[in-house]
């Protein structure tokens, strides 16, 4: 069988919380997290009308406990975070998992981060066009119709000022987790992983979406800190997400189940190789 790392963290005495977006249904996530709270079954929607659920010990959830999140969902995702890095008692080591859905579209921002940006003076990237010059298949996906065809400066502006506030918005709402984490007995034991999606070409090319193989959008963000780890230092080496999963293993001083695909970063992070090497 399968494990997901949340699950076997979970089997190895640790204290699982999850709040955000889990886009794997309810069966699965009843197998990885012992706790949550303001969880959302599903990949996107309003951020200010974001459906989730209060955690289920029984993992039904049930499409009555459903509520619209009241306010903007990343702020609700760290409100969970926060509590519960304030409130866990401590006997045991912990996973949280906080899957933020900003900044994805539909793209908008509370009032003080929107205000941060005006269209007027965004600044097009130079390699902004009003049409892809051909048909690289993913032309006519939802992320390619979210604005007219052909794109003009004046969209394009719109759509990244309103980006641009939302990774504004998300980053405040991290800040806050992590913030927590320094004030907690945890601080200096504990390890933060932060990823991301593809990029976003928002106007480069002639895009919007993350459907291509420019350099924009190939990219993933991986951040890891942590005690022992290298600090302020990039890494040219080949990885991927997957990576996260036996990475998180040798922190933890666990075995990688057969089953796992990928490879470990701590070598890299604490500097002792300065790329991976795969066959």
């Amino acid at each position: 069988p399968f494990h997901m790392f949340p699950e076997l963290l979970r089997q190895n005495g640790y204290q699982t919380f999850a709040t955000g977006k889990w886009h794997n249904g309810p069966k699965l996530f009843s197998r990885c997290f012992g706790d949550g709270g303001n969880i959302f079954f599903g990949g996107m929607g309003n951020q200010l009308q974001m459906p989730v659920q209060d955690f289920d010990p029984s993992g039904a959830y049930p499409k009555d406990r459903i509520r619209p999140s009241g306010k903007f969902a990343s702020e609700l995702f760290a409100d969970s975070a926060v509590r519960f890095l304030e409130t866990r008692d401590g006997k045991s080591p912990f996973l949280l998992y906080v899957p933020f859905t900003s900044p994805h579209d539909p793209r908008m921002a509370p009032k003080q981060f929107a205000d941060l940006y005006s269209p007027e003076k965004v600044t097009l990237p130079p390699n902004f066009l009003p049409r892809h010059p051909f048909d690289n298949g993913e032309m006519k996906i939802r992320d390619e119709m979210l604005a007219p065809h052909p794109r003009t400066p004046d969209v394009v502006r719109e759509h990244l000022a309103a980006y641009y506030a939302m990774v504004s918005e998300v980053d405040h709402e991290i800040g806050r987790i992590l913030d927590a984490i320094d004030k907690s007995p945890a601080a200096k034991n504990t390890y933060v992983i932060f990823a991301g999606d593809n990029g976003l070409a928002v106007g480069r090319h002639g895009l919007l979406g993350k459907q291509n193989l420019y350099d924009h959008s190939v990219h993933v963000p991986l951040i890891v800190t942590g005690p022992g780890l290298q600090r302020n230092k990039r890494s040219d080496a080949f990885v991927y997400l997957f990576d996260i999963f036996p990475t998180i293993c040798e922190l933890a001083g666990l075995a990688v189940p057969e089953t796992v695909d990928g490879v470990s970063l701590v070598p890299m992070l604490k500097g002792k190789r300065p790329a991976q090497t795969r066959e």
